[in-house]
């Protein structure tokens, strides 16, 4: 954030394309004042909303009123943060292996108490804390009885969700981003991708 100069703040709301246009063409004017922007790659750090809003923007036909800017909006190219990888990970995987969490839920809170079906980020991280401490305790004898060499689907996708998703997710941001650990970052980003793509 060195040499960083803030221009303003201007509240958008960010909930369809044209919203994210109406926020483009802000930067774009103050662009036409700078030229900071000509001939540059500019990238948009977004969550989930703006990746799709902005890649539909730049894939699709502007209203007449953006088509003026077209080339502007085709140099923004939308990115996902660090901590939006992480975050959407972590969410991710509890709920595409929501039984497994659930399961676990009930054996420390016990049976009376309910996991719901999209859970807090304060519960998704408990969660994996818990299971991932766990995991380390009873990895050995596991790995002794059944070995690497069952079969059984189950016990295939545990192994992967204990053995490499949680702690992949779990130490994307929070050690390899923040201590600039860029090539296992980057071998991380790739693993988490075969998981989304695995599930779709």
């Amino acid at each position: 954030m060195k040499d960083l100069q803030l221009l303003g703040f201007n509240e958008q709301n960010l909930h369809s394309m044209q919203d994210y246009l109406n926020a483009l063409k802000i930067i774009i004017s103050i662009n036409n004042k700078t030229q900071h922007l000509n001939r540059q790659i500019t990238p948009v750090v977004a969550d989930w909303p703006g990746q799709i809003f902005i890649r539909k923007a730049l894939y699709t036909q502007l209203p007449l009123e953006f088509q003026p800017f077209y080339l502007q909006i085709k140099s923004f190219i939308p990115i996902m943060s660090p901590l939006h990888l992480s975050l959407n990970s972590l969410e991710q995987v509890v709920l595409v292996h929501h039984s497994f969490f659930e399961k676990l839920f009930h054996f420390v809170f016990g049976q009376n108490k309910k996991l719901a079906k999209k859970p807090r980020p304060w519960r998704i991280n408990l969660l994996l804390e818990l299971s991932i401490c766990g995991w380390i305790k009873i990895k050995d004898q596991i790995m002794k009885k059944f070995g690497k060499t069952c079969k059984d689907i189950e016990y295939q996708i545990t192994i992967d969700l204990l053995e490499n998703l949680i702690p992949f997710i779990l130490d994307i941001y929070t050690i390899l981003f923040r201590a600039g650990l860029f090539e296992k970052y980057i071998e991380t980003v790739f693993q988490i991708w075969t998981f989304a793509l695995r599930w779709k």
